[in-house]
């Protein structure tokens, strides 16, 4: 048995807003179906002019005035392939201009990422011009990176590069990053201070480090195991500055770490490891505890529904093992500024690392 067809101003009937186009052929989709249930999917003639009870006035005389509409000789799909002819924001034909890419950074710039909701936002809008860009050839990656982090506080832009070598260490110099993989470094970094205590996003663990307590993220998804500057000094720990590695930032500059820190002995509970440690320049974060940590530490986590998670390590040379909770997120303890006054203290300038 056939369902009446809906009238236009029923919830139920299908609906097409000409000013935008991308939706047409969902309009379309909606109709088909539509006249399928109507019983009349199989009449062209009757199919064309039913589909104008659903358009506001002025798109249904233009319709009316396509040469498939009067010729009975032509079907449905064919009328409607005409008209997708004159909406090429609906067929992904249309070109996009980098003006477009540069009118939503300018419109964000303006509101100051600050969240990672407001990032979430911006990426949505930004990645949909930018993939088009991209597939006709208008810009490379490099170039839709570098537009992509400008709305981004200068506190932001300032340790991208180290994020992106720390999240992704094996990236080639020259290498382009995606907007996605950047995307996901800022989140990182929005996550810190300005980032409520149940963000829960990243778990750590605290541990002494050369006799002092430190906050340190786990994620085992880097594939190294870093420090900040400012973190290193105040602890007082020495770096090879021969064993420095490469770090490539957004827009395709590249940078170094300051150095590698040997043997920094971590202690959890009654075990020890003592880690390779790279040291970086103003990252978000004092430590972050990478993959070569997990596996030396035969690391196993346990979740629990109360969303709690204990962190199982075992120490690598005596066996001793020990189950330590994991808690969420704090700010970086150690600042430039806690750095600097450690060294007037000791009586130390602080070196700079040529570059």
């Amino acid at each position: 048995m056939s369902t009446p067809l809906p009238k236009r101003d029923e919830r139920s009937a299908p609906k097409f807003d000409p000013k935008n186009e991308a939706l047409l052929p969902n309009f379309f989709k909606e109709f088909e179906r539509t006249a399928k249930a109507a019983g009349i999917d199989e009449d062209s003639d009757r199919m064309k002019k039913t589909v104008l009870g659903y358009l506001d006035a002025k798109t249904m005389k233009f319709w009316q005035s396509l040469d498939t509409f009067d010729d009975d000789a032509k079907t449905w799909e064919e009328f409607k392939t005409e008209i997708l002819d004159y909406y090429p924001g609906a067929t992904g034909t249309a070109e996009v201009t980098t003006e477009e890419l540069v009118r939503v950074v300018e419109t964000f710039q303006k509101k100051t990422i600050s969240t990672t909701q407001e990032l979430a936002e911006y990426h949505r809008e930004f990645a949909v011009v930018a993939k088009a860009l991209r597939t006709q050839g208008t810009l490379s990656e490099i170039l839709i990176a570098q537009h992509y982090v400008r709305p981004f506080p200068e506190s932001i832009r300032s340790r991208i590069g180290t994020g992106l070598y720390v999240h992704y260490p094996t990236k080639k110099v020259g290498q382009a990053y995606t907007i996605n993989e950047i995307r996901k470094v800022v989140t990182f970094l929005l996550s810190d201070a300005s980032a409520p205590v149940s963000s829960g996003s990243f778990r750590t663990v605290n541990a002494t480090i050369g006799g002092r307590p430190a906050h340190c993220i786990l994620d085992g998804g880097c594939s190294i195991v870093v420090m900040s500057d400012a973190a290193c000094n105040v602890f007082g720990f020495a770096f090879d500055s021969e064993k420095r590695i490469n770090l490539q930032s957004a827009n395709g500059n590249t940078d170094w770490s300051l150095g590698l820190a040997k043997d920094v002995p971590f202690r959890f509970g009654d075990v020890i490891a003592f880690l390779q440690v790279q040291v970086v320049d103003s990252p978000a974060y004092d430590f972050i505890l990478g993959r070569p940590f997990e596996i030396l530490m035969q690391a196993s986590y346990k979740n629990f529904l109360s969303g709690d998670q204990h962190l199982t390590l075992t120490d690598p040379n005596t066996y001793k093992t020990t189950t330590i909770p994991t808690v969420p997120r704090e700010p970086p303890r150690f600042r430039k500024e806690d750095s600097r006054e450690y060294r007037v203290q000791l009586g130390t300038p602080r070196r700079r690392i040529p570059r």
